[in-house]
Parts: structure tokens; C-alpha cells; sequence
């Protein structure tokens, strides 16, 4: 018996998967055919089916002309791929074979299992397990259905009645169920065989468990053709034990692993190879005898003419063998996917059992690898998707489309073309892409006929199966891109938020390829994620942009630096959305030509927090202009505004003329001071509480600043990461400091912030050099 998948709903048998990625937008590109041309998809589906169901004996003519519609699976071109594929091979096996799909284990079976289901035959066909067997279903139904909800292939025995008039022979009966995975990965059927054993003769007769209404089998055939029953159904298991593994292997790699291993033994095959082709490849890769390998598909080899050709390919007596075929391997529409070859010892006619079996194991091995194909697929979209995610610039962005798209598509040569000055197009190019093909885009505008220009222009998507259908449509144009070898090329339009087109990426395949369904799905979700991420990338530009030019208008000192001193500032806010937040830098000229650094960081962004930075940043520099003591400043603040922010601050008062740097830390990381000679190392000083909730004066910590020596005070965005410590921060801002001290002050200052971008934090800087005398000043 069978069952069907205890956790899936009725739907699954009688619907199709959904297609990977997002729901797609109201695009040109994405426009919905109109309901005629589905119609008539639908039919040609169903017409297709119905005649390889046809094609396999008895029962395969009643199933192709059964009414679907009226059973819990629906019209044939609703069923999933899965289980289509798993009827047309339950059909043409030679053993007796059961299938049961949908919640309401919907019964399906080949010749074979007519004499198994007795008087149920007639009316099991696509009727629900309980409407067929009212009698044993208490039993059976919840017993079938813990195969699917563990998703195990399990085993049950059944004794047969004697076979014959006064004969005590009775034979044990083996039902083996396998869950069949369907295409979201999970146990959407179960596919149940029977093998027979010895007979056990000299025991007292045990009624058989068969459904209610069933007749025992006919009487027992002859030895020879006991024999040959047997082995059929030993071949059955084996076949059954085959199906449960594809169900469970992981990958192409997997799937080929499981057929290599148990294929030959179940055909009774001396040798076996098996071919795979990613979409549009034009080369093979073999497993099998003589070791893995590579196949070009133009190689007369049998698997590359199966392959080429999509037809079964007699294979020549030799090699220890007297022949053999090589059988595509084909995906739902009929195409060809890869092939298996398969060499007997003994000559095999076209309608022998080795023949029939090795078409079943093609229907399995089939649905194996299309559903790997759409596993992967799926993997490498999230993959893709989680790449983009990352990208905090629209060059960044444009790179992650150019090397994650072909990989997701199985492509080649891609390239991005995006509107230049005037009419003229720019054209981003992938790695692999031949600098002819670069070169033959040059110079290229809006209104060029080819393909990636007429995407971008009228925001169409342009499909070209073959390079006749480029000379159909742009009849006269250079084939830039067949001249390089695609054969089937794909142009999307890129659009903005207002569906504006704003680019077009252009790629193709060196072999035609069909684009079914899902690989169209594909497509609108490599468009649909490209078109967010730039969109997202040029917003966060001209956000960054903004906020940049409104930081250096509150952050920009009114007054000069001594001339003993060069210094150089910057500021760059985070890279992630409208933060306008909380850091700043101050330079106050003071009497003597010193110079007062401030360097500030109030916690959070956004207005608030810019907020608290301007009436922070204003407080101290009054006070610091009036002649407060340094180490008085910070609880002067707390006095003058209270204790409603939280941040942290640095603040310096440098005197060139005496040599000399004071230092007031509360909270905040500790300036790098580079002397001549010897390595950058942070100025230590005593700790405090952060800013906002100092009440006593702060320690001072004055050390020696000569002429040459180089200081840098920094906030916490130019050292601390998600994911690395402070201490590892603050050794790698030295390290950069050691790198780039003999430059100016201002490439210093580049040097320190190109090497720390992408941080989640505001960032300000400021690097001072004591450029005065290098004579030696009195000790100190």
C-alpha cells in the first residue's frame, strides 16, 4: 500500500510550486500573458502528458484518458513535475508498482499491481486510499501515514494464500514504501513495490491482510516462470531503494553519487556512465567508468550525441560489452538535461526489460536532478541576495550584480549598461568578459538598435533564443554578442522607484537554451533585486552626500591654525541612512598661538542627536575661550546643561611654542601620538566617566609634542567594528598612522579614513604635525 504526505495539503498534488523570489512588479517586462495563450499552454501540457502516459501499456491509456479534473489531483497540467514524472516511470515498470499522491492519497498504479488490488482494480484508479479500501483503512491510512511524516522508507509482509489446489506453498509478499520529495523539498507521495520470497511450504495457511474485496492471485506459474517472477520483483525493491535515495541526495553530485552506486546492479548492467550539462553549457560532465570527467557536447562520444540530438543513441558492441544506450536524461517540457549510458553483456533489444527498466530510472533520475537544479538555484539566490545586501555603493552594487547574476543564471559575459553624459551609454563589463567585446560597446547611445540599448530604451525585456531570432528582429545590426559565441542572450531592463528605466544587464549562453518557467522566475528575481539594491545604493549616495555637506557647515572652524602647526580634518558620517549624528571636531585659536583641539561623540543620530552636538560643541568652546582650566571643563558642562545626553569627548590645548600637549579625557579613546623614529602609540591618561555625568574636575595629562612628532585624535567610528575588539582597533589605527606619517597632514588624513571605511558609525578626525624648528628643545 501507499500513502500520501501526512503534513501536506490537498493543493500540492494539484498545483504547481510557486516561483523562486519575490512577487514581481507591474513592469513591461513582467506583463501577464493574455488568459488565450495560457489556455492554450495548459492544453499542449496536457496533450503532452497524457500521450507518454499512453504509451505505457493498459493502465497508462486510462490514465490518459481519465477525468482528472473530477479527482482531488486536477487536470494533468496542474500536477507538480514531480509527480508527473513519477507516474509515467510508476507505468512503465515492469513489477508491480503503486503510487499515492495528496492528502487524500490519491491512487495511481501500473499493470503489474492490477492482481495486488483484486477486485479494487478496476475503480482504484484516482480515487482517494479510503474510498478504495473502506475496510483496512483505520489500519492502513495512519500507518502509511507515518511514512511521510518521518519521511523513512519502510517495509511491512503479507502471506499469500497457497498457490494452487491442494498445495501448502505460500509466498511472502514484501510491500516497500518510499516517500517521493517533491519540489519544495519535502514528501509529497509515496511510491510502494512488492517483491515476493521463497516459498514457505509446510505451514498452516494464513488469510492474507489484502484489502477487503481482493482475490487471491492466480494459480502458480511454472518453476522457470517463478524464476522470472522473482527477479522482477527483486528488481522492483531495487528500484524502490533507488527512488527512496534520489529522494534524499544532496545536489548533482549526490544524485549522480546515488545512481553510479546502484544503478548497474539493478539493470543488470557491466557498465554505467552518466552525463550532466548545466543549462546553455556546452560541455559535459561524466562520472562513471574511467573517473569523472569533462564531455565537449560536439564530441561524437553516445552521451554527447544523447545530449545534443535529445534522442536515445545506440552504443556499439565493445569495451568487454555487447552493446549498450545511451538514454537523455530530459527536464518537464522534453528537453535534455544530461544522459545515462548503460552497456550490457549480452545484446539488449530496444523492448527487453533491461530496456524498459533503464527508461524508469531515467524518469527518476530526471526528477532528481530538476529538482537539485531548483534547490541550487535556490541556494545561490539567497546567496546572491545576500551579497547585495552588503554593497554601500552603487559601484559596489554594480560589481556584486556582474559576478553573482551569471552564477545564479548559469551565464556568461555579462554586462551592465547604465545612461552616460548626453546620449551615451557607459558599459560595466564582468571579469570575463574579452576586451573585443568590451571594446565593440564603445561609443555606444541610447538609440543603438542592439539588444542592451533597446532593453534600457523601452524598458522591455529582450529574449533571443538563437542568433536567428537576432537577425529577425534587428535585421541588419551587428551580433556583437554571437560574434563572441552566445547563442541564446537575455537583455533586462533595471528600473527605479518610479519604474523609470535606469539600466540594463545583458548575459547569454553558449548553447540555446529554452528559459522555461522557472528560469523566467529567475530572471525577474535577479532583476528585481538588482534594481532594489541600486536604487537603495543611489539614495544612501545622495543622502551621504547631504549630510556630509550639512556636517562640514556645523563642524567647519571660523579661525586659522597656528603656524607651527599643520592639521587637517575630516568628517564622514555613517554609511547607512540620514545619520547626521552626534560626532564633531572643534579647532579654538588661543592666546600664544596655542591651539585647542575638541573631539566629541554624543550617543545616537538622527536631529536629536545632532542637536545635543551643537549645544555641546558651543558650551565648550565658551568655556575653553574664557580660560577655563582644562581639567574644569567637562563638570563646568554637567553644571551648564545637566545630565540629559550621553557621549564622550577629548579635548587638547597644544602650545608649539613650549613643546608641549595638555590632554582631558572623559569616555572617549585615547589620541595616537607618532614621535620620529619610534612607533605610534595611544597617549595614556587617567580614566573618567563618560560626558554628561562628570561632576569633579578631570586629571590632565600633559606630554612632550616636539617639532615633527604627529598627533591624531579621532571618535570611536574610525576603530571599533561589529565583531573585533577595541584593543585590535586601536593596533590596526596605529599600524595605518606608522604607514602614512611622512606624508602631509591631509593625505594622512585620507590615508586613515580610505583604510576604515564602511563604518556604522560617524567618523571625525583630526591630524596635527608640530611643523616649527627641529632644534632640541630644554628638558622638560
Amino acid at each position: 500500500m501507499a500513502k500520501a504526505p501526512g503534513a501536506a495539503s490537498e493543493g500540492r498534488g494539484g498545483t504547481t510550486s510557486p516561483p523562486v523570489g519575490p512577487p514581481h512588479h507591474d513592469a513591461p517586462r513582467r506583463a501577464a500573458a493574455p488568459d488565450r495563450r495560457a489556455d492554450d499552454a495548459h492544453r499542449r501540457t496536457d496533450a503532452h502528458w497524457r500521450a507518454v502516459f499512453a504509451a505505457a501499456g493498459e493502465t497508462g491509456a486510462r490514465v490518459a484518458g481519465h477525468d482528472w479534473a473530477a479527482t482531488p489531483l486536477g487536470p494533468v497540467h496542474t500536477w507538480p513535475q514531480s509527480l508527473r514524472t513519477a507516474v509515467a516511470s510508476c507505468l512503465r515498470f515492469p513489477a508491480p508498482v503503486m503510487l499515492c499522491w495528496g492528502e487524500k492519497l490519491v491512487v495511481l498504479h501500473n499493470d503489474a499491481y492490477l492482481p495486488v488490488l483484486g477486485d479494487a482494480g478496476p475503480t482504484a484508479l484516482g480515487r482517494p486510499g479510503a474510498e478504495v479500501w473502506p475496510g483496512a483503512w483505520d489500519v492502513l491510512g495512519p500507518a502509511l501515514r507515518d511514512v511521510l511524516a518521518g519521511a523513512a522508507v519502510t517495509r511491512s509482509e503479507q502471506r499469500t494464500p497457497p498457490d494452487g489446489a491442494g498445495s501448502a506453498e505460500r509466498r511472502r509478499l514484501t510491500f516497500c514504501h518510499s516517500p517521493v520529495i517533491d519540489e519544495s523539498g519535502t514528501p509529497g507521495g509515496v511510491l510502494t513495490t512488492v517483491t515476493a520470497n521463497t516459498p514457505v511450504s509446510g505451514r498452516p495457511a494464513v488469510p492474507s491482510p489484502r484489502p477487503a474485496g481482493a482475490e487471491p492471485p492466480p494459480d502458480a506459474p511454472v518453476a522457470g516462470e517463478r524464476g522470472d517472477r522473482r527477479r522482477a520483483l527483486r528488481q522492483a525493491e531495487a528500484f524502490a531503494r533507488l527512488a527512496g535515495a534520489l529522494s534524499f541526495a544532496r545536489g548533482r553530485a549526490g544524485i549522480v553519487d546515488v545512481v553510479y552506486r546502484t544503478v548497474p546492479t539493478l539493470l543488470g548492467a557491466s557498465g554505467l556512465r552518466v552525463a550532466t550539462a548545466d543549462p546553455g553549457a556546452v560541455v559535459l560532465a561524466v562520472t562513471g567508468d574511467g573517473g569523472p570527467g569533462r564531455l565537449d557536447l560536439a564530441d561524437d562520444d553516445p552521451l554527447a550525441r544523447a545530449v545534443r540530438h535529445n534522442v536515445p543513441v545506440d552504443v556499439a558492441a565493445g569495451a568487454g560489452a555487447d552493446g549498450g544506450v545511451a538514454l537523455p536524461l530530459r527536464y518537464a517540457d522534453g528537453g535534455a538535461l544530461g544522459a545515462l549510458d548503460a552497456r550490457w553483456a549480452r545484446p539488449v533489444a530496444t523492448d527487453e526489460e533491461p530496456r524498459t527498466l533503464l527508461d524508469a530510472v531515467a524518469g527518476l533520475v530526471s526528477q532528481a536532478l530538476q529538482r537539485a537544479e531548483l534547490t541550487g538555484s535556490a541556494q545561490l539566490m539567497a546567496d546572491f541576495a545576500a551579497r547585495l545586501s552588503a554593497t554601500r555603493s552603487t559601484a559596489e552594487a554594480i560589481e556584486v550584480v556582474l559576478a553573482g547574476a551569471p552564477v545564479v543564471l548559469g551565464a556568461r559575459l555579462p554586462g551592465l549598461a547604465v545612461p552616460g553624459r548626453g546620449r551615451r551609454l557607459r558599459l560595466w563589463a564582468g571579469g570575463d568578459v574579452p576586451a573585443g567585446l568590451r571594446a565593440a560597446y564603445d561609443g555606444m547611445t541610447v538609440d543603438d538598435p542592439r539588444p542592451l540599448a533597446t532593453a534600457l530604451r523601452t524598458g522591455e525585456r529582450v529574449v533571443l533564443h538563437d542568433r536567428t531570432e537576432f537577425a529577425d528582429r534587428f535585421p541588419g545590426g551587428p551580433d556583437t554578442a554571437g560574434a563572441h559565441g552566445l547563442v541564446t542572450t537575455v537583455a533586462l531592463p533595471l528600473f527605479d522607484a518610479q519604474r523609470r528605466p535606469i539600466a540594463a544587464l545583458g548575459f547569454g549562453w553558449p548553447r540555446r537554451r529554452p528559459l522555461r518557467e522557472s528560469d523566467v522566475a529567475l530572471l525577474d528575481t535577479v532583476a528585481d533585486l538588482s534594481e532594489q539594491t541600486l536604487e537603495r545604493t543611489r539614495l544612501a549616495a545622495t543622502e551621504h552626500d547631504l549630510v556630509t555637506r550639512l556636517a562640514g557647515r556645523l563642524r567647519t572652524s571660523a579661525r586659522a591654525a597656528p603656524p607651527a602647526l599643520d592639521v587637517a580634518t575630516r568628517y564622514r558620517p555613517a554609511v547607512t541612512g540620514m545619520h547626521l549624528g552626534g560626532d564633531w571636531f572643534d579647532l579654538i585659536r588661543l592666546d600664544g598661538d596655542r591651539l585647542a583641539v575638541v573631539v566629541g561623540d554624543v550617543v545616537g543620530h538622527q536631529v536629536e542627536a545632532a542637536a545635543d552636538m551643537a549645544q555641546l560643541r558651543t558650551v565648550v568652546n565658551t568655556l575653553i575661550r574664557l580660560g577655563v582650566p582644562l581639567g574644569e571643563v567637562f563638570p563646568r558642562l554637567t553644571d551648564l546643561i545637566g545630565v540629559g545626553f550621553l557621549g564622550t569627548c577629548l579635548a587638547l590645548v597644544v602650545d608649539p611654542a613650549a613643546g608641549e600637549v595638555a590632554v582631558a579625557r572623559v569616555g572617549h579613546p585615547h589620541p595616537v601620538l607618532a614621535r620620529p623614529g619610534s612607533a605610534p602609540e595611544p597617549v595614556e591618561t587617567a580614566s573618567s566617566l563618560p560626558l554628561g555625568m562628570v561632576r569633579e574636575p578631570v586629571a590632565v595629562t600633559t606630554v612632550p609634542f616636539r617639532p615633527g612628532d604627529l598627533l591624531v585624535a579621532y571618535t570611536d567610528g574610525l576603530v571599533e567594528r561589529r565583531g573585533r575588539t577595541y584593543d585590535a582597533g586601536l593596533a590596526a589605527l596605529c599600524g595605518a598612522v606608522d604607514a602614512a606619517r611622512d606624508a602631509p597632514v591631509e593625505a594622512v588624513a585620507d590615508a586613515l579614513l580610505d583604510g576604515r571605511a564602511g563604518s556604522e558609525d560617524d567618523q571625525a578626525l583630526v591630524v596635527l604635525r608640530h611643523a616649527g624648528p627641529r632644534s632640541p628643545l630644554p628638558p622638560q
